[in-house]
Formats: C-alpha cells, sequence, structure tokens
C-alpha cells in the first residue's frame, strides 16, 4: 500500500501541475512576506489536495482508526477551504484567523468527543491525571500542531521535509509502544512524492489544504496513543517556528521591537542571506537528529 500510493501521487501530480496551471489554481503571495517570494506568485498550490486524499483512501482501505482518519479529514477541509477562498478573492487570505482557529476548535472538538480519551497524559514515563484540563490541552496539542505545520509552509519544500523527518521515525516510536497508526506512513508516501514537484524551484505548493491537514493529522495521532508530550521530541522545528512567531508577536506590542528580522523564523534566515536549500536542509537535519536522538533515548534502536 505504502509503494502504491507512493507510485500513484508520482503519476498523478504531473496531470494536477497543468490542471491547475490551466485553471489558474495559483499561489498568492503576501505583501508583507520577503521580497524574494514575488516570482512565486502564480505557481500551482493546494497540491496537498491529492497526497491527502490517497493517503485517507488506502487508510480507509486498511481499515485504519477512524476517529483519525475523521480527523484528518476535517483538517484537510478547513484547509481546503482556506485555499480556496483565497484563490476565489484573488489574494492571500483566505479565511480570516478568527474563523479558522474556530473551525480548527470545532474540529478538534469533534475528534476528542468521538475518541473520549482517557484524561491522564503520559509525561516521559511519568502518568499525570489532568481531570477535565485535559480536553484543554488536548484541544491545544491538535489545534497547535496543526497551526504549526501551517507556519512551517513557507519555504519551497520545508514543511514536506519537516514532517518526513519526524514522522518516519515517530510511527517506529508508535510501533514500539504497540500502536500501528500506518496512516503517517500512508501520507509520507504521497509527501515524498509531492517533494519531487515541490522543492525548489516548486512546481506546486501544498497550500493550507496539505499542510493543515499534515499538522492536525499528527495532533489527533498524539491524543489517540497519549503521546502528546513525546510529539514534540520527533517535531522541534514545528515548536521553534511557532514560538518564532509568539515571541516576535509578543516582543512588538510590549516593546515595539522586534527579536527577528520576520517570522517564522525561517525567514529571519531568508533576510540574513541564506539560500531557501540550505534553510530547508538545516531545519530537516535538526529535525531527524531530535527524532533519532528520542528513539535512542527511549530504547527503539541502539
Amino acid at each position: 500500500m505504502i509503494a502504491a500510493s507512493f507510485l500513484l501521487n508520482l503519476l498523478i501530480y504531473p496531470f494536477l501541475i497543468n490542471l491547475f496551471r490551466k485553471k489558474s489554481v495559483g499561489q498568492y503571495i503576501r505583501k508583507e512576506g520577503p521580497d524574494l517570494h514575488g516570482y512565486k506568485e502564480g505557481t500551482p498550490t493546494m497540491g496537498g489536495i491529492l497526497f491527502v486524499l490517497i493517503g485517507l483512501l488506502f487508510g480507509a482501505l486498511l481499515k485504519e482508526n477512524s476517529v483519525i482518519l475523521t480527523g484528518a479529514f476535517l483538517f484537510f477541509l478547513i484547509g481546503f477551504l482556506d485555499d480556496f477562498l483565497s484563490i476565489a478573492k484573488k489574494n492571500s487570505t483566505g479565511l480570516r484567523a478568527y474563523q479558522k482557529a474556530l473551525l480548527q476548535l470545532v474540529a478538534a472538538s469533534v475528534v476528542i468527543a468521538f475518541a473520549r480519551p482517557e484524561m491522564a497524559v503520559d509525561f516521559f514515563g511519568i502518568k499525570l491525571e489532568m481531570g477535565v484540563w485535559y480536553y484543554l490541552l488536548a484541544l491545544i496539542v491538535i489545534v497547535g500542531s496543526s497551526n504549526a505545520m501551517n507556519l512551517t509552509d513557507g519555504l519551497d519544500g520545508l514543511a514536506g521535509w519537516v514532517y518526513i523527518s519526524g514522522a518516519i521515525p515517530y510511527w517506529f516510536f508508535l510501533k514500539e509502544k504497540g500502536f500501528s497508526e500506518n496512516i503517517i506512513i500512508l501520507l509520507c508516501a504521497g509527501v515524498l512524492a509531492f517533494l519531487i514537484f515541490n522543492s525548489k524551484p516548486a512546481r506546486i505548493f501544498m497550500g493550507d489544504t496539505g499542510s493543515i491537514a499534515l499538522g492536525g493529522t499528527l495532533g489527533v495521532v498524539s491524543v489517540l496513543t497519549k503521546t502528546e508530550f513525546y510529539l514534540i521530541l520527533f517535531f522541534p522545528i514545528l515548536v521553534v517556528e511557532t514560538l518564532s512567531v509568539i515571541l516576535q508577536v509578543l516582543s512588538f506590542k510590549l516593546f515595539k521591537r522586534r527579536i527577528f528580522r520576520m517570522s517564522p523564523l525561517h525567514h529571519h534566515f531568508e533576510l540574513l542571506g541564506w539560500k531557501e536549500e540550505k534553510i530547508v536542509a538545516v531545519f530537516t537535519v535538526f529535525n531527524l537528529i531530535s527524532s533519532l536522538i528520542a528513539l535512542e533515548a527511549f530504547g527503539v534502536i541502539g
């Protein structure tokens, strides 16, 4: 199934790119973004539509956890709506921030209501009972993961490679704990095929359709497998990117000063003169090393 998912994505992407070009399904670049990105305007977007739907199809055929598949599909719909509105309005803003946040909270609440996870967390081997406060944590984890992957999707290949570098080790970690959440690997197969067309210069972007679905799926999986805190170790880049935005906003609100030249962090390095390929490589290697250290620390390898 994994090989079939990869090959199917690989075969269909060229047709999808041509179709999106003919239909003008192109990316609108944020005006406040780096000037270096102007040439990307009009590049086909919403590329995540293919690897997410094929991943979900194969996941359904393999009878993967229906709550996880439902959660992934709901976050896919939010990303799709955001991209669709952006294209329809012909600017970079699809859903407004509060509209997107509200929809993400609703999707996460639906998942939690159906999953009914136990209200204790595994804090690196220590079981902590949280009572009803656990539901707040679960909402933060699912919505936060979704937004973090969305923020990371700002350079050619970045979100895809960060997902691959964390998802494969995370899948082995879950397998060691007795979980078989193959949807993570099925999505990896599709993302790998997508990256052939998304590496610089990108011929297509995953859009919010892909990034929100990938992040939301990771959040849902972590809640259902009680590995919420472990997720940080396999995806530290998502945490760093999100923190850079939070710190930048807080610093400007409180002190009228910016910490970074631009946030998320990958834009800061761009404005320092780093090439996109170098940023993608460094961020991916950092994420991979953290994941491998986590695997060794918890006895999965070594």
